[in-house]
């Protein structure tokens, strides 16, 4: 529920109306700004190292990835060394 404040309203010698109101308790606007800027700081930096962890991420999977094109070649050229042989000794 809203506190309800008093002010207090005075009219000076001149006639200028002069209204006195108590400070409000709490943090204020300064505080809040601070901590959105603490906020945005944080997830800046929790996005930057998930980026630096999907790199390295993918220059691990590209390694497989050759590694496994290598072992597939050797494989390949294994098995047509190996038909090459043994047509060879068919036909001998």
């Amino acid at each position: 529920m809203a506190k309800i404040h008093e002010a207090r309203v005075e009219q000076d010698a001149d006639g200028r109306v002069i209204i006195e109101r108590p400070k409000r308790g709490g943090l204020g606007f300064g505080f809040g700004v601070l901590v959105g800027i603490v906020l945005f700081v944080g997830a800046m930096l929790a996005f930057v190292y998930s980026q630096g962890s999907f790199q390295q991420a993918a220059i691990e999977a590209d390694r497989m990835f050759t590694s496994v094109e290598r072992q597939a070649d050797a494989t390949i050229d294994g098995a047509q060394q190996a038909a090459n042989e043994s047509s060879g000794t068919l036909t001998n």
